[in-house]
C-alpha cells in the first residue's frame, strides 16, 4: 500500500507541473497577443454605415458641435472628436433611417441607457484573431443614439454592409446619431463633466476605402479635409463651454458642418 501511495503522489505531482507549465504558456501567450492586438492596424472602412440621402449634414472631426470627445490623455480638450450625422427633417421618425456595420466584424459591447437619453450604442471590432481578447486598446467602430437590431448581441458576427439598426431620431427630439472611431480604454475617465472612455480617436474619413468615400463626393464632399478640422487650427480656436461643459455653445455654427448636396 506505502509503494501504491508513493506512485500516486509521484503522480500527482508530474501532472500539476505539466498543468502548471500549460498554464504558464497560456499566459505569456495571451499578454503576447495583447501586446501585439495594440498595434494592430485600425480596420479599413469598406461599406458606408447608413443612407446618405436621407441626411442633411455631418459635424466635422474636432468641432465644436455637441459636446466635448477626446482622449483620456487630455493631449486634446475642448473638441468633438467624432462625427453626427444629421438626419433630414422629413426622415426623422422611428426606424426610418438604417445603419449598417463598416466592415466583417464582431459586435464587442452593446449598451443602453435611457436615464442619459442614450437609446443605444453598438461597438464592432474587426474579426481577426484579437477578438478573443477584451476590446480594450483596440482600434473599433461606434455608433450611439440608435434602435438596435432585434436578435443582434456582444460576439454576435456581422457582414460589412449588414443592417445593425436604425437612427434613434424623432421630431421635437434629437435629429442626430453619433459616429465614433476610436480605442477604448480599461477604466472612463472624467473630463469637464463628461466620462471619457476613449484612450484614441480618429475620424472614420480617414479610413474609408476610395469606394466609400467617393459616395460622399457624390454629395458634394470634395475630400475628407471637408471634414477634418487639423488639431492645430482647433488650437488656435478653442472651443467654448457653454457653462462648465461638456457641451458647446454656438453648436449651429456653419463651421462645425458640412452640408450634403442633393
Amino acid at each position: 500500500m506505502m509503494t501504491v501511495h508513493c506512485y500516486t503522489e509521484e503522480v500527482m505531482k508530474k501532472i500539476l507541473k505539466i498543468v502548471g507549465a500549460v498554464l504558464g504558456v497560456l499566459v505569456i501567450g495571451l499578454f503576447l497577443l495583447f501586446v501585439l492586438s495594440q498595434k494592430a492596424p485600425p480596420p479599413e472602412i469598406v461599406a458606408n454605415i447608413t443612407e446618405l440621402d436621407k441626411i442633411e449634414k455631418i459635424s466635422k472631426y474636432r468641432s465644436c458641435a455637441g459636446h466635448t470627445t477626446v482622449p483620456q490623455n487630455e493631449r486634446e480638450m475642448k473638441r468633438s472628436m467624432k462625427h453626427y450625422f444629421s438626419v433630414k427633417p422629413e426622415h426623422l421618425g422611428a426606424n426610418t433611417v438604417d445603419i449598417y456595420s463598416p466592415y466583417d466584424g464582431i459586435i464587442t459591447t452593446i449598451r443602453e441607457d435611457r436615464v442619459e437619453g442614450l437609446e443605444g450604442e453598438i461597438w464592432i471590432a474587426p474579426k481577426n484573431i484579437f477578438v478573443i481578447l477584451p476590446p480594450i486598446g483596440r482600434w473599433s467602430f461606434s455608433v450611439q443614439h440608435i434602435n438596435i437590431r432585434e436578435g443582434l448581441q456582444q460576439g454576435s458576427e456581422v457582414k460589412a454592409g449588414e443592417l445593425i439598426g436604425y437612427a434613434a431620431v424623432a421630431a421635437g427630439n434629437r435629429n442626430t446619431f453619433d459616429v465614433v472611431y476610436a480605442k477604448g480604454g480599461a477604466v472612463p475617465k472624467r473630463i469637464d463633466n463628461w466620462v471619457g472612455p476613449f484612450t484614441d480617436l480618429d475620424s472614420i474619413f480617414n479610413h474609408m476605402s476610395d469606394k466609400v468615400l467617393a459616395q460622399y463626393e457624390g454629395k458634394g464632399v470634395v475630400s475628407k479635409d471637408d471634414l477634418i478640422i487639423s488639431k492645430e487650427d482647433r488650437d488656435q480656436n478653442p472651443c467654448e463651454y457653454k457653462d462648465a461643459g461638456p457641451y458647446f455653445i454656438n453648436q449651429e455654427d456653419p463651421e462645425n458642418w458640412v452640408v450634403l448636396q442633393l
